[in-house]
C-alpha cells in the first residue's frame, strides 16, 4: 500500500469516528466496505485497525477512546479547546467528504477560494527555519507593486482568503497582508525570530477579522427574532452574549427581539459584517458606531434615490 492511499485511509478514519460518534468496529468495517478508497470491499484487517488508529492519536493530537462494555471507538479530545486541531479533523472530514461525493459534482457546489494558496508552503518554511522571505506585493490601495523582505509571524483564514501577519522592512509594526496581492515570495538567507511571547490566538483576540486597529470597545445589537436565531448558532465573536430577549407575539407579528453584547474592536472588517444584516440588526452602542451606521445608511439611501 502506497503512503498516499494509507493516508487516505487516516483520512476516512478521523472522518468516520467524527461525524458518528461511538460507534464499533463492525460498523466501522461496514462504512469501508462501500468507501471509495476499498475497491476489495473487505474488512479492515484487527492489526490494521489498531495501528491505524495509533497513528492517527499521533498525527492528529486526538486520543481514541474504546469503551469495553459496548465496544464503541470514538474521538475523546475536545477539539473546542484546540481550534488548530478542530480545523485540522475538520478539514480533514471535509476533504473525504468531497472524495467520497466526486461523482455527484453536479449536485455539489463548493466555494473556490481565491488565488495565493501556493504562498503557504514558503510561508510555513519560513516558520520552520526561521528564514525571511523577499516578497512582491500589491495591496488595493495601491496603483503598482513594491519589493520588500518580510518576517512571517502567523496566518489566518478569513472570508475564504489567507493573510500573513507579518513584519516587513519597510514598517517595524506588525502587519496583515492577503495571500492573493503577492505575486512573487522567495527565501532568503537571512534569519528573524519570533518573540517568545507572541501568541498568535491573543493578538486577534479582540478583533472581528484580519483589520487590527481599534481598540476593543462594548457594543450592543439589537436584533430581530430571525436575525437572533442565526446569531445564536454562529456568533460573531467569542465574546458575544445575549443580555435580553423578547418573544414573539402571537399571530405572527414578527415582533420579537433579542440584544447582544459583544467586547470587540469596531473594525472596518466588523462594520461590513453589521452592514450585511441590513434592517435585522440595529446597533445601539457605542454612540460613535451608531453615528456611522446612521450615515451609511443615510448615504445608501441616496445612493438609491
Amino acid at each position: 500500500m502506497t503512503p498516499i492511499v494509507q493516508f487516505q485511509r487516516y483520512i476516512w478514519l478521523v472522518d468516520t469516528l467524527y461525524s458518528s460518534g461511538p460507534i464499533t468496529k463492525e460498523e466501522i468495517d461496514r462504512k469501508w466496505r462501500l468507501s471509495y478508497l476499498n475497491n476489495n470491499h473487505t474488512d479492515i484487517p484487527e492489526r490494521t485497525f489498531y495501528r491505524d488508529l495509533r497513528a492517527i492519536e499521533s498525527l492528529f493530537s486526538v486520543d481514541i477512546h474504546c469503551n469495553r462494555s459496548n465496544n464503541k471507538y470514538e474521538i475523546k479530545t475536545d477539539l473546542g479547546e484546540n481550534p488548530f486541531n478542530k480545523w485540522l479533523v475538520e478539514t480533514m472530514s471535509m476533504s473525504n467528504f468531497v472524495m467520497e461525493c466526486k461523482d455527484m459534482r453536479k449536485q455539489i457546489l463548493i466555494e473556490e477560494m481565491p488565488s495565493g494558496i501556493e504562498f503557504l508552503n514558503p510561508i510555513v518554511d519560513a516558520f520552520k527555519t526561521h528564514r525571511a522571505l523577499e516578497v512582491t506585493y500589491q495591496s488595493y490601495f495601491s496603483q503598482s507593486e513594491s519589493q520588500f523582505e518580510m518576517e512571517p509571524y502567523c496566518l489566518k483564514s478569513f472570508k475564504r482568503r489567507w493573510y500573513v501577519l507579518a513584519k516587513t522592512t519597510k514598517h517595524n509594526d506588525l502587519r496583515v497582508f492577503a495571500l492573493d496581492r503577492f505575486s512573487q515570495m522567495n527565501t532568503t538567507e537571512r534569519k528573524y525570530t519570533i518573540p517568545p511571547t507572541f501568541d498568535a490566538e491573543k493578538y486577534f483576540r479582540d478583533y472581528y477579522g484580519v483589520v487590527t486597529n481599534e481598540k476593543p470597545e462594548t457594543v450592543r445589537i439589537w436584533a430581530t427574532s430571525f436575525r437572533a436565531r442565526y446569531l445564536r448558532s454562529l456568533p460573531l465573536h467569542h465574546s458575544q452574549k445575549e443580555i435580553e430577549s423578547v418573544p414573539e407575539s402571537a399571530f405572527g407579528k414578527n415582533d420579537g427581539y433579542s440584544i447582544f453584547e459583544l467586547k470587540i474592536a469596531t473594525t472596518f472588517d466588523f462594520i461590513q459584517e453589521l452592514r450585511s444584516m441590513g434592517t435585522e440588526i440595529k446597533v445601539l452602542a457605542p454612540q460613535r458606531l451608531v453615528d456611522w451606521m446612521k450615515y451609511d445608511a443615510e448615504k445608501i439611501n441616496e445612493l438609491y434615490k
